[in-house]
Order: C-alpha cells, then sequence, then structure tokens
C-alpha cells in the first residue's frame, strides 16, 4: 500500500519539538531504530505536503502514535 496522504504538519511539528529533535536529528534516530524515513520525506510531510503511506507509518511507528493521530483532517 503506497498511495500518497496529507498528514497534520501541526501535529508533526508537535511531536518533534516534545522529543527536542530537529528534523536531522528525527531523522538519524529513526535510522538509528531501523525506522526508514529520509529528511525529505519529514520536510515534505512538516510543510503539508503529500506523503507516501510508508512515510506515515513511519513516522507514526517512531512516534508510537496511530496513524490516524498524524493525518491531517478533512477541511
Amino acid at each position: 500500500m503506497d498511495g500518497r496522504m496529507l498528514l497534520n504538519s501541526k501535529n508533526l511539528k508537535k511531536l518533534r519539538k516534545i522529543k527536542g529533535l530537529s528534523q536531522e536529528k528525527l531523522a538519524q534516530e529513526c535510522k538509528d531504530h531501523r525506522i526508514q524515513l529520509s529528511i525529505a520525506s519529514i520536510k515534505r510531510a512538516e510543510t503539508g505536503k503529500q506523503v507516501l503511506y510508508r512515510t506515515a507509518a513511519a513516522l507514526a511507528s517512531y512516534y508510537q502514535v496511530s496513524i490516524d493521530e498524524i493525518c491531517s483532517q478533512p477541511g
């Protein structure tokens, strides 16, 4: 399942800042935890651009939240 989806950029930034991480450090943390997530994917997600489902799954896995919790709410 590699469809594209829009994530809630405010929630993602909030989760990252709670952990005290820059985007670069988040990418490194994910790598250290064997979660495939590039800095480019993190930037796309946090600027409100569509990302692949696997990117959303990777972010949810790292933050230990459900994908629904980081999805953008329909407007």
